[in-house]
């Protein structure tokens, strides 16, 4: 089936001004993303509050965001020391048995497609009726989340993740994959969360298990099933 040619980029927020002040390596990042949905930058909304995202306009009320690099008590105060708090460091190195930091602006950049994703959110809201929103984005809190599955597979039980072999594949077919799955409703017990145990790795290996047989079929949610 051929489709046409897209003429006009899909740019959203063209009705909309930004403006902000907070941290550089998160802030520049977050107007740029703005910027290719189609916001601009309101000259007189920049003077916002310090560490302060402001969207408005196209007849919404304005949606706001804090972003910061943590706590202000906390000693965070840039990549790098978020980075090394919040585990990031410790996972990147784990290769070579020691910290390494990334050598880019991971945690920021994390803040602020958070931030962004925050700000397109409460815009929805208001479309469907809800007021205003504000929210914080912190990149101590983004740098855990992104940590977050290395964090889970380190505190599983004993024998939660397994080894992959050489020419393991990615994933399974999607078909196999979810129909491993039993809705813990229908069947509780170790089937439920057996397909989690051979994966955690794949985040740092990139790979993951293969199969060589299909699931059995899963059962159908009592909630969706028919008399």
């Amino acid at each position: 089936m051929a489709f046409p040619a897209t003429t006009q980029t899909d740019r959203p927020l063209d009705a909309l001004r930004f403006g902000m002040s907070g941290p550089a390596q998160i802030t520049d990042v977050v107007a740029r993303h703005l910027r290719l949905l189609g916001a601009r930058t309101d000259e007189t909304v920049g003077a916002a509050p310090s560490d302060r995202i402001t969207l408005s306009g196209g007849g919404f009320d304005p949606a706001s965001a804090t972003v910061t690099w943590a706590d202000l008590t906390g000693g965070l105060v840039d990549e790098a020391t978020v980075q090394a708090a919040t585990g990031m460091m410790a996972v990147h190195g784990r290769r070579d048995g020691t910290p390494r930091g990334l050598a880019v602006d991971y945690a920021a950049t994390a803040t602020a497609v958070l931030t962004v994703q925050g700000l397109l959110a409460g815009l929805v809201g208001q479309a469907r009726g809800a007021t205003s929103s504000h929210i914080t984005a912190r990149a101590d809190r983004a740098g855990l989340l992104a940590v977050s599955q290395y964090l889970a597979a380190a505190g599983a039980d004993e024998g939660e993740s397994a080894e992959l072999a050489p020419g393991d594949r990615p994933s399974l077919p999607l078909k196999a994959c979810c129909s491993s799955w039993r809705p813990s409703t229908r069947k509780p017990g170790p089937r439920s969360g057996g397909p989690w145990r051979p994966r955690p790795t794949r985040y740092g290996r990139g790979g993951g298990p293969s199969s060589s047989a299909t699931p059995p079929p899963a059962h159908p949610s009592p909630r969706h099933s028919t008399p």
